[in-house]
């Protein structure tokens, strides 16, 4: 049986976080913490709804892995101020080198390795 593999991955979330915590600036740091965890929220119902499972979700990352592939574009991983990049491969390892590879080249990008 082959398996598709989702490696999903929030833009600039943990520098964010890093700016925030620095300046002790606690409430930035529950707005960003509530709204990213809305964001993976909507990305997992959407994964789910789609017959995924759910391998990891937390912080600001989900590995998932379904049967058949998904089709995933880059408005279901924009949130207004909040984006995510994607990497999808026959493999978990595959499908995080296409997240790095879409982070590499600019961020809020899906890449594929298949």
């Amino acid at each position: 049986m082959k398996l598709y593999y989702y490696a999903i991955d929030g833009d600039d979330i943990g520098a964010c976080l890093e700016k925030h915590a620095l300046s002790n600036d606690l409430e930035a740091i529950r707005y960003l913490s509530t709204n990213v965890y809305k964001c993976l929220d909507n990305i997992k119902t959407y994964l789910e709804e789609n017959s995924a499972t759910i391998v990891f979700c937390g912080g600001d990352s989900i590995l998932a892995t379904s049967e058949n592939r998904i089709e995933i574009t880059i408005d279901k991983l924009t949130f207004g101020e909040f984006s995510f990049s994607a990497g999808i491969g026959d493999t978990c390892c595959n499908a995080t080198l296409a997240l790095k590879k879409a982070k590499g080249l600019g961020k809020k990008r899906i890449e594929v390795m298949l």
